[in-house]
């Protein structure tokens, strides 16, 4: 993560992957245009499901691809979610991701990486998924051979970040830092099974600023599992990297057990590899 530049942003270097824990999305064809956001089972009260049509992610993206080719149908999309709101695990970004897949079927022209950019830098990465090296803004994507035999333990806390506030704070702090390993040492070490000891975020004492619960619960999973947890993006969750099922599994059962204040969200997911759209009016 480096400083602002001229234009404002944070020029980055990072590892993306997608995993097996998502939304689903309904999309029918229809007379006019609209969007129902459902909360799915086990998606704690914490997370509530309240955004307006006209100001969600998949609002933008179909309205994205709708402007650039007419072909695209008129359609009626359901998003039942699954993944927490604001924490940190690109839930929304996703979902946006799904539509241009869905709307590329029809498109004259693949749409530009530039252009999914402009609805969130993570877009133009989930197009496509699996995983990647990111750079620039993070619109400078790098697909690499799927790593797999992994699997992520995520605990979500019952609060998200603001994104914004997280930058703010990564300014103040001074945080910015280029590090003396490679993403590829790092890409290396997991294909062979290995959890690399030098996996990092640089947005991490940021968000601990934000908010000090944070700190507290890492200091927490960490004492209650014997195992290094990392935050994703600005935050809110947290993971843990394991190569057996069973294990992670029965981490997440003894975290259930635990009186952990403040935590909403256990899940236990695989690395996905790069994905697809399935039906055109159906995915």
């Amino acid at each position: 993560m480096e400083p602002r530049d001229a234009r404002g942003y944070h020029p980055v270097r990072s590892l993306m992957q997608t995993i097996q824990f998502f939304d689903q999305i309904e999309i029918r064809r229809a007379s006019a245009y609209h969007v129902d956001m459902l909360k799915g089972p086990g998606l704690p009260s914490a997370h509530p499901v309240s955004l307006p049509v006209h100001d969600n992610l998949v609002t933008k993206a179909y309205r994205l691809v709708r402007s650039l080719d007419k072909a695209v149908p008129t359609v009626h999309i359901r998003v039942r979610k699954y993944i927490p709101m604001g924490a940190g695990l690109g839930g929304g970004s996703a979902d946006a991701a799904s539509i241009l897949r869905w709307a590329g079927q029809f498109m004259s022209a693949p749409l530009p990486a530039k252009d999914a950019a402009v609805l969130g830098m993570d877009v133009p990465f989930l197009v496509q998924g699996g995983t990647a090296k990111a750079s620039g803004y993070g619109e400078e994507v790098e697909h690499l051979p799927p790593l797999r035999d992994w699997y992520v333990l995520l605990v979500s806390p019952n609060f998200g970040l603001s994104t914004r506030r997280v930058y703010e704070a990564f300014d103040a702090l001074n945080l910015a830092h280029r590090p003396g390993h490679t993403l590829e040492e790092i890409v290396e070490a997991l294909r062979q099974g290995i959890l690399p000891d030098n996996l990092f975020n640089a947005l991490e004492p940021a968000a601990w600023t934000v908010n000090s619960a944070l700190q507290s619960l890492k200091e927490t999973l960490t004492s209650l599992t014997s195992k290094p947890w990392f935050l994703t993006g600005s935050g809110s969750t947290y993971f843990t990297l394991l190569r057996d099922r069973d294990e992670a599994s029965a981490i997440k059962h003894r975290l259930q057990k635990q009186p952990l204040a403040r935590l909403s969200h256990i899940e236990v997911a695989e690395f996905g590899e790069p994905g697809t759209c399935e039906n055109p009016e159906n995915i």
